[in-house]
């Protein structure tokens, strides 16, 4: 009973996972998208909500393993799942990578943007063609395994039960040296570039925010200073997601004796830490947009127009409506003084906005990342 409550908690918790990933990507990309300049950082942004997107697919799978003891998405699913785990995996942690790299090629060298944009998309192709090439043994290698066992037995008839489960036609062998290249090319390299870069931004930043005075002074410097802010939230958010699960993965397999694991107690704290670590692995599919939300300015900009926009279609007689219709004057009053009042503000920053322009001749809103 006690692990079935712990069961359902995790898939209610995958489940919001799910679909805050869904929803909050989709909006980032459908932001990016609509806008007219697409910079580089915004491309590798777009790649990153992609992976995401398909990464939170693996929850449905995960989550049905919780409670039936037997594969239920056929063969099909057994490929599908294992080969866009690893697929995404790659495809993350290698944008991950890159975007740590573009920033720092953005503040050190001079290219032009259009050059950064053809490397940024042929390094795309080369991302999701290396994580193609690492799932290749589970595209062709995976079946799915029958393995049911007798339940009942009488005299006249035999009663199974039909379970089933994913396999893979390599030898154990195989399949270690398979998992040693896959601890090399996703986990080594890319993790090495990513803290290399990520401690070259962190130097860059500091220097850039010693010069405050000429950072409010300058949109170019600002929107660089916001550009590396995000990608080391992206790193630091992935560093803390995927650690932990890599980590849980090389104990298990490499460290952990298999007499040890064969313990009851050990084998449920094993299972309960298996669940966090991917847990807190799909957690990250939710924080990468989050971020993309909050340090872009343009997108909050953007908000503030929709709302905006949305209080002018319900104006002062929408706004009286609304507080009760045939009440009192004071309260239509009060409504009205409210909506001046903002009114007269919203003239005054408009007001001292055309002025800065005016005089510094620089646009004040910042573009997008």
């Amino acid at each position: 009973m006690q692990n079935t409550v712990i069961r359902a908690i995790f898939v209610a918790i995958n489940g919001l996972i799910f679909i805050g990933s869904i929803i909050l990507n989709l909006l980032a990309i459908v932001y990016i998208l609509s806008t007219r300049d697409k910079t580089t950082i915004s491309i590798l942004v777009v790649n990153l909500a992609i992976a995401d997107i398909i990464h939170a697919m693996g929850i449905i799978f995960f989550s049905s393993n919780l409670f039936t003891r037997s594969w239920i998405f056929g063969e099909f699913g057994c490929k599908f799942s294992l080969t866009t785990d690893v697929l995404c995996t790659v495809v993350i942690v290698y944008t991950v990578a890159a975007l740590s790299i573009e920033r720092y090629i953005d503040a050190r060298s001079t290219l032009t943007a259009k050059f950064r944009s053809l490397v940024t998309f042929a390094s795309l192709v080369l991302i999701w063609t290396l994580g193609l090439l690492v799932s290749y043994p589970f595209i062709f290698y995976t079946f799915l395994l029958d393995t049911s066992s007798n339940t009942t037995k009488n005299s006249t008839a035999t009663a199974t039960t039909a379970t089933y489960s994913c396999q893979s036609h390599l030898t154990e062998r195989e399949l270690l040296v398979h998992e040693i290249v896959l601890y090399v090319i996703a986990f080594l390299i890319p993790y090495s570039i990513i803290v290399l870069f990520s401690l070259k931004l962190l130097k860059f930043l500091r220097s850039w925010l010693k010069r405050k005075e000429k950072l409010t002074r300058t949109s170019v410097s600002r929107k660089r200073t916001r550009g590396v802010k995000l990608v080391l939230c992206i790193v630091l958010s992935f560093l803390i997601c995927y650690t932990p699960f890599w980590a849980f993965k090389f104990y298990t397999r490499f460290i952990v004796d298999e007499n040890v694991v064969q313990r009851p107690i050990l084998q449920r704290i094993l299972s309960y830490v298996h669940l966090l670590v991917v847990l807190l692995n799909h957690f990250e599919s939710v924080l990468n947009p989050l971020f993309f939300i909050v340090l872009t300015e343009r997108f909050c900009i953007t908000f503030s127009k929709h709302r905006e926009r949305h209080s002018r279609l319900f104006g002062p007689s929408s706004a009286i409506l609304l507080a009760g219709g045939k009440k009192s004057t004071k309260t239509a009053t009060s409504t009205l003084t409210s909506i001046a009042r903002n009114t007269e503000t919203n003239s005054l920053l408009t007001f001292h906005n055309n002025h800065v322009d005016i005089k510094h001749k620089l646009p004040i809103v910042v573009q997008s990342l």
